[in-house]
């Protein structure tokens, strides 16, 4: 009398584990080799900002950006980079 309900119970639990779901494979998620940066500025006068730059995550360079559009630069200004924005210039 109990084993009919116990059998019925597994072959519902076996069918209802079967239906649906992804197969548990390798479902990583993809890494990317690089990230997407935003827009360089241009130093053209109308801000003042720094922009860091970093390899390996250690600053190598800095670019400063005054209000007459005079760009300074230190150190390597390649790999990835941060900018900040200071303030916008009157005109």
């Amino acid at each position: 009398m109990f084993m009919k309900p116990a059998v019925m119970m597994c072959l519902v639990a076996v069918v209802m584990g079967g239906c649906g779901g992804a197969d548990t494979e390798d479902v990583s998620p993809q890494e990317l080799g690089s990230a997407e940066q935003s827009i360089i500025w241009a130093c053209d006068g109308s801000s003042q900002w720094n922009r860091y730059w970093y390899k390996n995550g250690v600053e190598v360079g800095r670019e400063y950006c005054d209000c007459p559009g005079i760009l300074t630069k230190f150190g390597t200004t390649s790999g990835s980079y941060t900018q900040e924005l200071l303030f916008y210039c009157s005109p």
